[in-house]
């Protein structure tokens, strides 16, 4: 069996707002901040799976 090494990208937002984040501790000084109302459960964890196009076509391959 063959392994897959694929990359990923992880982004933070407000599911309030749809503001991104630069990073997690980025949402986190805004849940953090007194000044805004932001709680944790209004930050979103998005984390983009990037498979290499090679990976795609072994998975496309049909078996006869």
């Amino acid at each position: 069996m063959k392994v897959i090494h694929c990359d990923s990208e992880t982004s933070y937002r407000n599911k309030k707002t749809n503001v991104v984040y630069a990073s997690k501790e980025e949402a986190q000084k805004d849940v953090d901040d007194p000044n805004t109302d932001t709680i944790q459960e209004d930050i979103a964890e998005d984390t983009k799976i990037i498979v290499p196009p090679e990976a795609l076509a072994m998975m496309s391959e049909t078996k006869e």
